[in-house]
């Protein structure tokens, strides 16, 4: 089915393109509400922070609100022969359905003389669709030129226009220019015109720079000049929400309930049903005897049974479709399924609301002007009897009653209702947990060991584990956990197939692993050796690259992990017992070690407090890792030639880890991902 899917989405990709090959690339002169500003070529002194072998010498953007029209100019100089690699080509993206693009000039400047370039002939127009990895199709082309001899030396300038605005929008206009990028500008300008008679905010973030404002009777105008902008260099590890790139907002809503009015309008209530909706909704009505199973059944429908895929353009970039098409689609993007479940809940009776949300910079947005642009997906609450929820209706597979039902760690979101005027904060919503018992059994001391791995798996981690087995083949799963204990004993092999039980009831997912470890111990000089860890927890836990910081650094979060390891020996053994424990900001991780006769059962239990260290923590976290290094792994020792054993806890637990093994063992669920990141912009 999903070959026939792509082979019909391949079909319709071609059909959209069709039209390509009438369009041309239109050339005119640059507006005359453009200003001419003078560029310096000679400049160096940032030359030394440049990358891909090209340093930006100028980047403006001039945007006329009433004439819906951005102009953008950048001048970029090639510093080396990457920099020919790596800029001898100019691609533009637009979306068709709204916007025109409108090319000025194309010029190579060498020895101070100009080369024309701008061939309008030779331009490509590419659907290249690069979001259909993540099921997002969104119509939009890219004109692309590839710039013929290009050479060390050379500046290369050109201008264009973008025309033509989302209607989605109705008009109203929000903005953000950068002011900071990874790598050094010498020339920002930005000029923003707009009509006198409507009002407009404008706000900095870490940008210390005020516009010249020019008034007339029918229009203001707004210029800033930045010179010698340094390149931003962020540290490794800094949350998705942390934003270190300076920027100035412009916006045109004064409040957030503008921004809900707006995006109420986007949601109808009371839409008229399809028969097949509705008799849907009945079905889901009869399901269960409570609104809790209800809702859970509405959950499972859309989750799972609605495909994730988006056709995203001009207006569905923000608008919904209607739930009567989802329904009979069977696929949607995340604000057509919020919406299909927030239709079927409210034909049951029940209060259910959109909430908007930015997956990456969750909490930052509440510092930003109002703007409908803060957002890059939809989930859903939901109110029964008072106490409320949050799901996300992307999410596949989750299972157990509603207190199970894990929700990401958004933080804030825009509630879409009548009486919405600010944004919520939303608090997490996940109870789940890991719980892992390793039991090593060891016959001899010269035999194979028996390990047997039993995990449980509750909540946002379940869910992930769900997935990864919904998605991946037995054979790769069973190999990536064997891999991963292999990380530890390199002869570490599986003797029977991985055991999975999925209690749909409560949500918990287990899986038993069983291996031999044949050589398990380390011989050396007749004095055998074992190790052991906290196996699951260590590939949980890391420091930054960066250790002298000025920025924060994420760590896993929410993260809570049980682990118990137990040791069956093949004879007493001379152990001792211990209680250690760390405490620190961002985490808290207790270890006992305990000993009966022939077992030692080592217990660690570890909780991240929050995602994120701050620079003034990090000496303390750094100082709370290396204690987990150095004292929380536990060694075995055995004398061959006496007999002698012994124990010790203060070893080092560094292991190795194929990042493939993390991918699959560490459940906890990462959005991950920041939905822009700022670099060199064009």
């Amino acid at each position: 089915m999903k070959a026939l899917f792509y082979a019909l989405l391949s079909v319709f990709l071609i059909c959209q393109s069709l039209p390509l090959a009438a369009q041309k690339i239109r050339v005119e002169k640059e507006p005359s509400w453009v200003t001419k500003d003078m560029i310096d070529y000679s400049s160096t002194a940032l030359d030394k922070d440049a990358k891909d072998g090209s340093v930006d010498l100028a980047f403006e953007k001039q945007v006329s609100v009433e004439q819906q029209c951005s102009y953008y100019k950048k001048a970029i100089r090639i510093i080396s022969e990457a920099g020919i690699q790596n800029s001898s080509q100019i691609s533009r993206s637009y979306d068709p359905s709204y916007e025109q693009l409108i090319f000025h000039s194309i010029k190579i400047i060498r020895d101070g003389k100009e080369i024309n370039k701008l061939e309008p002939s030779k331009f490509k127009l590419i659907q290249q669709e690069t979001e259909l990895s993540r099921s997002i199709y969104n119509g939009s082309l890219s004109a692309v030129l590839f710039l013929e001899d290009v050479r060390k030396g050379d500046v290369i300038e050109y201008s264009y226009s973008i025309k033509g605005f989302n209607p989605i929008f109705k008009g109203k206009f929000a903005e953000n220019f950068d002011a900071g990028f990874a790598v050094p500008v010498y020339k920002l300008y930005y000029k923003l015109i707009t009509p006198s008679n409507r009002n407009f905010t404008i706000k900095n973030s870490l940008a210390n720079v005020e516009p010249v404002v020019t008034k007339t009777p029918s229009k203001n105008i707004y210029e800033w000049k930045l010179t010698n902008v340094k390149a931003v260099h962020e540290e490794d590890k800094t949350p998705s929400w942390y934003d270190p790139y300076p920027m100035i907002m412009v916006s045109e809503y004064s409040n957030w309930k503008e921004v809900n009015d707006w995006a109420v309008s986007l949601f109808p209530k009371n839409v008229s049903l399809s028969p097949g909706l509705k008799q849907k909704i009945e079905e889901i009505r009869s399901h269960g005897t409570t609104d809790e199973e209800r809702i859970l059944a509405a959950l499972r429908f859309v989750q799972d049974d609605v495909r994730y895929m988006g056709i995203e353009m001009g207006e569905n970039s923000h608008k919904p479709n209607n739930p009567n098409k989802i329904f009979s689609q069977r696929f949607g993007d995340c604000k057509d399924k919020s919406y299909l479940l927030c239709t079927i809940l409210q034909a049951l009776d029940l209060e259910a609301h959109p909430v908007l949300i930015n997956t990456g910079y969750k909490k930052t947005i509440q510092s930003w002007l109002p703007s409908p642009f803060a957002f890059d997906h939809t989930t859903v609450q939901v109110n029964l009897a008072g106490q409320i929820y949050y799901f996300d209706a992307t999410i596949s597979y989750q299972r157990g009653r509603m207190n199970d039902i894990s929700f990401p760690d958004y933080q804030t979101g825009l509630v879409l209702t009548d009486t919405t005027t600010s944004l919520a904060n939303i608090p997490l919503q996940e109870n789940g947990m890991v719980k892992t018992k390793e039991v090593f059994t060891i016959p001899d001391m010269n035999g194979k060991v028996k390990l047997t791995v039993i995990t449980e798996y509750t909540g946002s981690y379940a869910d992930d584990m769900r997935d990864e087995f919904k998605n991946n083949s037995m054979y790769d799963m069973q190999k990536s956990f064997q891999d991963f204990y292999a990380g530890y004993y390199e002869e570490a092999s599986a003797v029977d197939s991985l055991e999975i039980q999925d209690d749909e009831n409560d949500g918990t997912f287990t899986i038993t692993e069983h291996y031999l470890v044949d050589n398990f111990w380390d011989d050396k000089d007749k004095i055998k050796q074992a190790s052991f860890y906290a196996f699951l927890i260590n590939s949980v836990l890391h420091k930054p690259k960066d250790v002298s910081r000025k920025m924060p650094f994420a760590i896993n979060y929410p993260a809570h992990y049980i682990e118990d390891v137990e040791i069956n020996l093949p004879e007493n053994w001379d152990a001792e017992k211990s209680v250690n424990s760390l405490k620190c900001a961002a985490f808290n991780l207790n270890a006992r070690f305990d000993y009966f006769r022939k077992k030692i059962v080592l217990h660690y239990e570890y909780e991240a407090l929050k995602d994120f260290v701050t620079p003034q923590e990090t000496k303390d976290f750094l100082s709370a890792y290396s204690k987990f290094e150095d004292k929380f792994g536990y060694e075995l020792t055995y004398n061959s030639s006496d007999g002698r054993i012994s124990d010790d806890i203060a070893i080092n637990t560094k292991a190795s880890f194929p990042p493939v093994l993390i991918f699959f063992l560490v459940a906890g669920f990462v959005v991950a991902v920041v939905w822009w990141t700022r670099k060199s912009r064009t």
